[in-house]
């Protein structure tokens, strides 16, 4: 079945001399220019210290996605990848046994759906299609609806015209589903999820699903991929909270753009991905986000037909992710121009064609590469402590860097580490003796005055920095105070390459 066009387009405006890149905050409009067309960290913190605990949803035995579907809704279902929730320990929460409303002023025209271990109750319909078969509640027509209260076993399916948008406010809904997933979006033009601040949401679905028909919704091997799953647009807003349990597959998913905006906090806990946007993922305003997986990624876009998609830009929003995947993952471009990340993951951190970084600040362990460009690479500001990587920066056909401060540690060494382009003093080189997994990485200047410094959570054998605040002259490598190797920047080339010991 193929994806119906979405009114929805993309912006990642970036220049080749701006250290900015812009993500549209409106719904709509945009072409992806200049850079994003261009070629075909100290040891982390446990994020326990803050609210999150210990998790206490329970690891299914669910039929599991493979990391790139195809564009057919028989897509995605392999017996071959991990089953499970995660086992980590590095991020954990509790998820509360009961949602949290608050007072809400819902408008005159809204319809109230209210959920009980009995089924739910709706009023205010008026002529709307609205209609309720055992715990099913279908949602026929555009219009407002504003949800609340708990039922352990039931579905809401969106079944609208192809031009409606329809919109959902959450303010304390806990909703399970014991054969599917709890949310779906089977057709409509857009639907949006408003999280009303204060209230807390629960959903969490099944570890294995049913096969289930619904409108033109027939595919007789297919079911949804996620516990949130949307065929369409899907845009979450509100400051409010979300927890999401993907036991089966993914945590929220759509097969079109998914738009985050506002500041809602977002815990999921999924099998798979925990974030999907098949199309593209936008985060614009920013937001709070723990994202914990069994075998996927953090947020993913992986549309790959059409070079305007299987993008995703990212303006702002703390983010921890225990991700048995890579952390952010887009087919084309990961664009970044702000937030706070701390990433633990099995495979990059970063990954995409074209991976542009305009801002925020990086913790990173990864099992693999710290940021991977498939192609090419633009680092213009921001920060990056990489404390374990396989290589800590790689750009397959060409990188530059122009601003910011990243310090990364590898334990192996390639010539796709080495700028091809600099404006600020880069060194990437390979280390004459490894550094010991524990130790403490310095690099001094002459005077013997620290410009970055991490912590080495395996042994290192490469070390890639970049900061404004180097300056033509000689720096020494140092792990707990030890001279590793020196390089020399000569005030002809940006760049160094080598490391050589005293």
């Amino acid at each position: 079945m193929k994806q119906k066009m979405s009114s929805f387009k993309w912006i990642c405006a970036a220049s080749a001399f701006a250290f900015f890149a812009a993500c549209s905050s409106s719904d709509s409009g945009t072409n992806v220019q200049n850079e994003e067309s261009s070629s075909s960290a100290e040891t982390l913190e446990n994020p326990s210290s803050s609210s999150v605990v210990t998790e206490t949803s329970s690891a299914g035995g669910a039929s599991s996605a493979s990391e790139n579907d195809s564009e057919n809704d028989s897509e995605e279902i392999s017996a071959t990848d991990t089953d499970t929730l995660s086992t980590s320990t590095w991020l954990t929460w509790e998820t509360p046994n009961t949602p949290t409303s608050v007072a809400y002023a819902a408008p005159d025209s809204a319809v109230i759906v209210t959920l009980a271990e009995s089924g739910f109750t709706v009023t205010n319909a008026g002529i709307k299609s609205v209609s309720v078969s055992g715990n099913k509640l279908v949602v026929g027509s555009a219009g407002l609806y504003v949800f609340s209260g708990s039922m352990s076993d039931g579905q809401i399916l969106v079944t609208a015209d192809d031009n409606a948008t329809v919109e959902f406010v959450f303010n304390g809904v806990q909703l399970g589903n014991s054969e599917n997933a709890p949310l779906f979006l089977v057709s409509g033009d857009k639907l949006k999820l408003e999280l009303v601040e204060g209230s807390v949401n629960i959903l969490s679905d099944a570890r294995n699903y049913a096969y289930m028909s619904v409108g033109e919704y027939t595919e007789q091997d297919s079911v949804p991929k996620a516990c949130v799953y949307g065929r369409e647009d899907l845009t979450i807003k509100g400051n409010g909270t979300l927890y999401v349990t993907g036991n089966y597959n993914n945590g929220i998913h759509t097969k079109a753009d998914l738009v985050i905006n506002d500041n809602p906090t977002i815990y999921v806990n999924s099998v798979n991905n925990s974030i999907k946007g098949k199309g593209s993922v936008r985060i614009n305003e920013g937001g709070t986000y723990y994202l914990r997986t069994g075998d996927g990624s953090g947020i993913v876009s992986d549309k790959e037909t059409d070079p305007e998609k299987g993008r995703v830009c990212i303006k702002a929003g703390t983010f921890t992710m225990d991700v048995g995947n890579s952390g952010i993952k887009a087919f084309y471009t990961d664009s970044i121009s702000g937030g706070t990340y701390a990433i633990h993951s099995a495979d990059d951190a970063v990954q995409a064609s074209t991976v542009m970084v305009y801002g925020g600040d990086f913790d990173v362990e990864s099992g693999d590469e710290g940021f991977n460009a498939k192609s090419a690479m633009y680092l213009r500001g921001g920060s990056a402590k990489i404390a374990k990587s396989s290589k800590p920066f790689v750009a397959a056909t060409a990188m530059t860097v122009s601003g910011g401060n990243w310090l990364g540690l590898g334990g192996g060494f390639a010539e796709t580490m080495v700028p091809t382009d600099a404006s600020v003093y880069t060194v990437a080189a390979e280390l004459p003796t490894d550094i010991a997994s524990g130790a403490t990485v310095t690099i001094e200047n002459g005077s013997g005055s620290v410009v970055l410094s991490g912590t080495a959570t395996k042994n290192i054998s490469s070390i890639f920095a970049a900061s404004g605040s180097f300056d033509a002259g000689t720096y020494t490598v140092y792990a707990d105070g030890a001279s590793v190797c020196s390089f020399t920047f000569d005030g002809n080339t940006f760049v160094a390459s080598t490391c050589s010991a005293e």
